[in-house]
């Protein structure tokens, strides 16, 4: 039995050390000259740097800032296109009487006393005084078979008392067509006021025309008239 160091503790033999750090060291140089061959490729993948993120973070806000504001876009083009159009032209009077022509020997002129903008129109009566007064768009749009119309203005009387009529009616060959629509109210108060009337054509190509009256004005009184609508309702097919 021996009482020497064991056979798996002793230390190995000066050779065998030397050729285990030999090996160590060329084990470390290989991976080192492995690494710096594979970075230094070519057509090696390349190492994505801070500015290249940077750049592609960049990237990908301006195109989404870009594709919401497209959004955005439509979607305001599209709210705006999901109401009915006005059919007339000058609706609140900024341009003066244009496309408006007088009724019953009626006066216009504009007026600064307006409901929404600067400027509405006065319908004042004529010299006689006597009669209803109002305007008109004669050839506002040209009708569809069955089409339904719709038409608001928003009117002032200088004093309470008179009667405001508004309405549809069709003409052809300068002839007024059965069935046409007139609704009228009389004013017990001052201050603007919102009419409106319905009218369902009758024939299929008539001139539609929009007529907005008042009658018994007082001497020297009149009737401020803004913010006209007129447009055809969707089917209710």
């Amino acid at each position: 039995m021996s009482t020497g160091t064991p056979r798996h503790l002793a230390d190995p033999p000066p050779l065998r050390r030397r050729w285990q750090l030999w090996t160590g060291v060329g084990v470390v140089v290989l991976l080192v000259v492995t690494a710096m061959a594979w970075v230094g490729r070519p057509g090696g993948p390349d190492r994505p740097t801070t500015a290249d993120l940077s750049a592609a973070t960049s990237g990908t806000s301006a195109a989404a800032t870009t594709s919401t504001a497209a959004a955005t876009a439509t979607t305001a083009a599209q709210g705006a296109d999901d109401g009915p159009k006005n059919l007339l032209a000058n609706d609140s009077f900024e341009n003066g009487s244009e496309g408006w022509r007088p009724l019953g020997g009626a006066r216009l002129t504009r007026s600064n006393d307006a409901h929404l903008g600067e400027w509405s129109l006065r319908v004042l009566p004529g010299p006689s005084g006597e009669g209803p007064v109002g305007i008109t768009v004669p050839d506002a749009t040209l009708t569809k078979a069955q089409g339904r119309y719709h038409t608001n203005a928003w009117v002032k009387p200088s004093s309470p008392g008179a009667t405001v009529t508004i309405g549809l009616r069709e003409y052809q060959d300068g002839q007024p067509v059965p069935g046409s629509n007139t609704l009228g109210w009389t004013v017990e108060q001052t201050g603007w006021r919102k009419f409106g009337a319905i009218h369902v054509a009758s024939r299929p190509g008539s001139q539609l025309a929009l007529e907005i009256m008042a009658r018994d004005l007082p001497p020297g009184g009149y009737i401020d008239i803004d913010e006209v609508v007129l447009h055809q309702l969707k089917s209710q097919s």
